[in-house]
Protein backbone atom coordinates (compact mmCIF):
# COMPACT_ATOMS: atom_id res chain seq x y z
CA UNK A 1 0.00 0.00 0.00
CA UNK A 2 1.66 3.75 -1.36
CA UNK A 3 1.44 5.91 1.64
CA UNK A 4 2.98 9.23 -0.03
CA UNK A 5 5.77 9.88 1.34
CA UNK A 6 7.58 10.10 -1.93
CA UNK A 7 5.52 13.06 -2.73
CA UNK A 8 5.09 14.62 0.98
CA UNK A 9 9.57 15.01 0.64
CA UNK A 10 9.31 16.12 -3.07
CA UNK A 11 6.93 18.63 -1.29
CA UNK A 12 8.51 19.33 1.87
CA UNK A 13 11.95 20.29 -1.21
CA UNK A 14 10.12 22.40 -3.25
CA UNK A 15 9.01 24.38 -0.10
CA UNK A 16 12.77 24.70 0.96
CA UNK A 17 13.02 26.05 -2.62
CA UNK A 18 10.54 28.63 -2.16
CA UNK A 19 11.67 29.86 1.15
CA UNK A 20 15.16 30.46 -0.57
CA UNK A 21 13.91 31.87 -3.72
CA UNK A 22 15.32 29.08 -5.51
CA UNK A 23 13.65 26.86 -8.58
CA UNK A 24 14.13 23.52 -7.93
CA UNK A 25 13.90 20.78 -10.13
CA UNK A 26 15.37 16.92 -9.28
CA UNK A 27 18.60 15.45 -9.98
CA UNK A 28 18.44 13.53 -13.44
CA UNK A 29 18.55 11.74 -14.79
CA UNK A 30 15.52 10.41 -13.04
CA UNK A 31 14.15 6.63 -13.20
CA UNK A 32 11.20 6.06 -14.37
CA UNK A 33 9.33 5.51 -11.07
CA UNK A 34 11.17 8.52 -10.39
CA UNK A 35 9.80 10.69 -12.84
CA UNK A 36 6.24 9.34 -12.70
CA UNK A 37 6.26 10.40 -8.74
CA UNK A 38 7.70 14.06 -9.65
CA UNK A 39 5.21 14.04 -12.98
CA UNK A 40 1.87 13.67 -10.64
CA UNK A 41 3.51 16.37 -8.08
CA UNK A 42 3.71 18.65 -10.37
CA UNK A 43 0.75 18.24 -12.40
CA UNK A 44 -1.24 19.06 -9.08
CA UNK A 45 0.63 22.07 -7.93
CA UNK A 46 0.73 23.67 -11.75
CA UNK A 47 -3.80 22.62 -12.01
CA UNK A 48 -4.41 23.51 -8.23
CA UNK A 49 -2.36 27.13 -9.82
CA UNK A 50 -4.34 27.13 -12.50
CA UNK A 51 -7.48 26.90 -10.94
CA UNK A 52 -6.78 29.71 -8.20
CA UNK A 53 -5.63 31.72 -11.10
CA UNK A 54 -7.87 34.42 -12.21
CA UNK A 55 -5.58 37.00 -14.36
CA UNK A 56 -6.13 36.38 -18.44
CA UNK A 57 -2.66 35.38 -19.11
CA UNK A 58 0.14 33.71 -17.37
CA UNK A 59 3.67 32.94 -18.62
CA UNK A 60 6.01 29.73 -17.82
CA UNK A 61 8.28 32.22 -15.78
CA UNK A 62 5.54 33.29 -13.57
CA UNK A 63 4.36 29.37 -13.13
CA UNK A 64 8.14 28.78 -12.20
CA UNK A 65 8.69 31.83 -9.74
CA UNK A 66 5.17 31.17 -7.77
CA UNK A 67 5.70 27.13 -7.69
CA UNK A 68 9.87 26.84 -7.44
CA UNK A 69 9.35 23.95 -10.54
CA UNK A 70 11.60 24.66 -13.41
CA UNK A 71 10.70 26.20 -16.48
CA UNK A 72 11.53 22.84 -18.32
CA UNK A 73 9.57 20.76 -15.63
CA UNK A 74 6.94 22.94 -16.41
CA UNK A 75 7.03 22.74 -19.95
CA UNK A 76 7.50 18.86 -20.34
CA UNK A 77 4.37 18.84 -17.59
CA UNK A 78 1.91 20.65 -19.18
CA UNK A 79 2.74 19.08 -22.44
CA UNK A 80 1.68 15.61 -21.07
CA UNK A 81 -1.59 17.27 -20.21
CA UNK A 82 -1.88 18.18 -23.88
CA UNK A 83 -2.44 22.33 -22.23
CA UNK A 84 0.65 23.48 -24.06
CA UNK A 85 1.23 24.24 -27.83
CA UNK A 86 4.25 26.22 -29.35
CA UNK A 87 2.69 28.40 -31.84
CA UNK A 88 4.73 31.54 -33.10
CA UNK A 89 7.77 31.43 -31.45
CA UNK A 90 6.19 31.20 -28.16
CA UNK A 91 4.29 28.33 -25.66
CA UNK A 92 0.56 28.94 -25.73
CA UNK A 93 -0.87 27.51 -22.41
CA UNK A 94 -4.48 25.91 -23.08
CA UNK A 95 -6.48 26.24 -19.89
CA UNK A 96 -8.39 22.40 -20.81
CA UNK A 97 -11.32 23.44 -18.62
CA UNK A 98 -11.62 19.12 -18.67
CA UNK A 99 -8.68 18.60 -17.31
CA UNK A 100 -9.34 21.20 -14.42
CA UNK A 101 -12.41 19.71 -13.63
CA UNK A 102 -11.29 16.49 -12.97
CA UNK A 103 -8.45 17.27 -11.06
CA UNK A 104 -11.06 19.23 -9.00
CA UNK A 105 -12.78 16.23 -8.64
CA UNK A 106 -10.03 14.17 -7.86
CA UNK A 107 -8.76 17.00 -5.13
CA UNK A 108 -12.16 16.66 -3.28
CA UNK A 109 -11.96 12.88 -3.37
CA UNK A 110 -8.22 12.67 -2.10
CA UNK A 111 -8.54 15.73 0.26
CA UNK A 112 -9.72 13.21 3.11
CA UNK A 113 -6.33 11.08 2.88
CA UNK A 114 -3.56 13.82 1.86
CA UNK A 115 -0.45 14.87 3.87
CA UNK A 116 0.05 18.69 3.33
CA UNK A 117 3.16 20.22 4.81
CA UNK A 118 1.71 23.60 5.91
CA UNK A 119 4.36 25.86 5.93
CA UNK A 120 3.27 28.36 8.51
CA UNK A 121 4.70 25.85 10.93
CA UNK A 122 8.07 25.47 9.12
CA UNK A 123 11.06 27.00 11.35
CA UNK A 124 14.41 27.07 9.16
CA UNK A 125 16.25 29.97 7.38
CA UNK A 126 18.43 29.15 4.58
CA UNK A 127 22.34 29.05 5.44
CA UNK A 128 24.32 31.99 4.74
CA UNK A 129 28.02 31.81 3.93
CA UNK A 130 29.79 33.99 6.05
CA UNK A 131 32.76 36.33 4.33
CA UNK A 132 35.94 34.42 4.94
CA UNK A 133 37.26 36.17 7.60
CA UNK A 134 41.09 37.54 7.19
CA UNK A 135 44.31 37.72 9.60
CA UNK A 136 46.25 40.33 9.35
CA UNK A 137 49.41 39.93 11.36
CA UNK A 138 49.93 42.74 13.84
CA UNK A 139 53.40 44.27 13.26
Amino acid sequence: MRKGYGKMLIEFSYLLSKMEDKIGSPEKPLSDLGLLTYRSYWKGVLLDFLLDFKRPTVSIKDLSSETAISQYDIISTLQSLGMLKYWKGKHVLLRRQDVLREHRRKQQVKAKHSQLIDAKYLRWSPYEKEAPRVCVPRV
